[in-house]
């Protein structure tokens, strides 16, 4: 994404938690950038903290983030960045059934099926290629 997309990303969050475009309470208009940034802000807790644990420098490089670890499990490129974009849709949909955006039920609904289709294909994938490497 670069710095300039990163900064653009991290004002527009800042700037809807600031002004609470939705109108209810402050602590809603906090927790929903927290939510729609969930899947970044897990892995990269997820991540340091992992690091502390083996006593290593959380700022040290490594293959431990969740893009890797899909990749580690033989997803492709493509079935990787979609399921991450999959999660992702799916919490930011989760904040807007928070908000009590009207049709936001059927689109969480959408996005656990989204998600249980990215899965399926996932683990269709795994399988497939652990029979071809036992061959």
């Amino acid at each position: 994404m670069g710095d300039g997309g990163s900064y653009f990303i991290g004002f527009l969050v800042a700037g809807v938690g600031i002004t609470g475009l939705v109108e209810t309470s402050t602590s809603i208009a906090v927790f929903l950038p927290m939510l729609v940034l969930a899947v970044p802000l897990l892995d990269m807790s997820a991540v340091i903290l992992g690091r502390l644990m083996r006593r290593q420098s959380p700022f040290l490089a490594d293959r431990s983030h969740l893009h890797h670890r899909l990749l580690g499990i033989r997803l492709s490129h493509r079935l990787t960045v979609l399921t991450i974009y999959a999660l992702t849709w799916g919490v930011g949909i989760l904040a807007l059934v928070f908000v009590g955006l009207p049709g936001s039920p059927l689109l969480l609904v959408t996005a656990l099926i989204g998600l249980a289709w990215i899965g399926w294909k996932s683990l269709q994938l795994i399988l497939d290629s652990s029979v071809n490497n036992a061959f």
